[in-house]
């Protein structure tokens, strides 16, 4: 299989030359007018209302996987099933003689907190954000439910405007993914479902992301001694052992480095309480402090995780009472693929045919499900519709006509990378 095949004349502006591998009734200006003539928007944007007015919380995803997958046996893929994690698989099969695709996207949402009517998935005004047309409002609209179902669609009106692709596409909407749970796309992956590129849809204003920082969530806890709170000097207060470890993180902070295209490395504390903590009179004898740290190329997790150890251990070593323990909770790889991978070109050159304007690779500040993809040798990219700064907040919403341009943008970058064997 020629995985780094690509074809520019599909993705942009043609001269009206006949399409590559046969294919000889529609130029390529043709094949792709067909397909957009094909995206049924009003459908689209109706399946996307369904979903986002269906809770579906991460491990709690049963009722609206049943839609995706509904929907996905509407629109004609050769196959449609959930397997047993929960996650949503369907195939657009091509004629075995190009590359394949993967697409994928997860279903599972943050809680909505005190955001107002979170599933009403209705049709606003989005003017009352500072943005022009309408939107679909509620939680899970741009993270990520309308991004999944739309490429769903986009995928189907190549289909349906009777083009059939040389290389098969993959359909994944995976479950769990808001808690880093290992039962989303990578039990998928692990269970040998595989291509030779990916695209994760996860909103990204219509760019072309190539990558993520990596994460580790380290826990630390601060060991001291209980005692009577009225009588504090017979023990040892583990929150006030803990705080020069909070002075030293401060600095090192200040101290990241930086990466030109994934950002600034970071680090963070996200949580700290004390044990005991049930408002009796004890000094605790436990200081739990929870970091987060984001790194980038030229770092591992490894080297973080050091890092941090040495700053402990400084502190240990003028404090022989200061003892501690530290575990990483979570690690995130990081996601990176080159920037001259045929996915990123295929990507650039799709969205500079759809918008007309041509631009440079950029990244997340937030992990994906691509890095998974990645890490398994399947070269991925980001691009879908939507801010992904209003994700997770009491705002969420997506602009209908984000949702077109990137199904057209998808489209013709599956054409572009997948290749065209016949078009009716």
């Amino acid at each position: 299989m020629d995985t780094a095949r690509t074809n520019p004349d599909i993705a942009g502006k043609t001269n009206g030359r006949r399409t590559e591998r046969g294919v000889t009734r529609m130029t390529n200006d043709m094949i792709l007018a067909a397909i957009d003539g094909c995206l049924d928007a009003d459908k689209m944007v109706a399946a996307c209302q369904e979903v986002v007015r269906t809770p579906s919380l991460s491990f709690e995803e049963g009722a609206v996987a049943a839609i995706y997958a509904r929907h996905l046996r509407e629109l004609g893929f050769d196959t449609v099933e959930t397997d047993a994690n929960g996650n949503v698989i369907a195939l657009l099969r091509g004629a075995g003689n190009g590359p394949s695709l993967m697409v994928n996207g997860h279903i599972d949402h943050v809680p909505t907190g005190e955001m107002k009517d979170p599933f009403s998935g209705a049709l606003v005004d989005a003017c009352r954000w500072g943005e022009e047309g309408t939107a679909i409002y509620g939680r899970g609209t741009c993270d990520m439910k309308c991004n999944v179902m739309a490429s769903a669609y986009a995928i189907a009106a190549i289909k349906k405007a009777g083009v059939r692709l040389c290389g098969d596409v993959v359909f994944v909407a995976d479950v769990g993914e808001e808690v880093d749970s290992p039962l989303g796309v990578p039990s998928v992956i692990a269970r040998g479902v595989r291509t030779d590129f990916g695209l994760n849809t996860e909103s990204s204003r219509g760019r072309v992301h190539i990558g993520h920082r990596g994460k580790i969530d380290v826990e630390i806890t601060v060991h001291g001694r209980t005692s009577h709170a009225s009588e504090p000097g017979n023990g040892v207060n583990a929150v006030f052992e803990a705080a020069p470890f909070l002075d030293e993180l401060q600095r090192y902070a200040a101290a990241m480095k930086g990466d030109a295209v994934l950002g600034p490395a970071t680090v963070t504390l996200i949580s700290m309480k004390s044990s005991p903590d049930n408002g009796t009179a004890v000094v605790p004898d436990r200081c739990i402090i929870r970091v987060d740290r984001r790194y980038v190329r030229g770092e591992t997790a490894e080297s973080c995780e050091r890092e941090l150890r040495d700053i402990l251990e400084r502190i240990a070593s003028g404090n022989a009472g200061f003892t501690y323990d530290l575990a990483v909770i979570v690690h995130y790889p990081l996601m990176w693929v080159d920037p001259e991978s045929p996915v990123v070109s295929a990507a650039l050159r799709a969205r500079e045919a759809m918008t007309g304007r041509p631009d440079t690779v950029a990244s997340w500040r937030f992990g994906v499900n691509g890095t998974f993809m990645c890490a398994a040798g399947i070269p991925t990219v980001g691009l879908g519709p939507g801010n992904e700064k209003w994700a997770h907040t009491p705002d969420e919403h997506i602009l209908v006509a984000d949702l077109v341009e990137a199904c057209g943008i998808w489209s013709r970058m599956i054409v572009d990378l997948c290749g065209v064997a016949s078009a009716d």
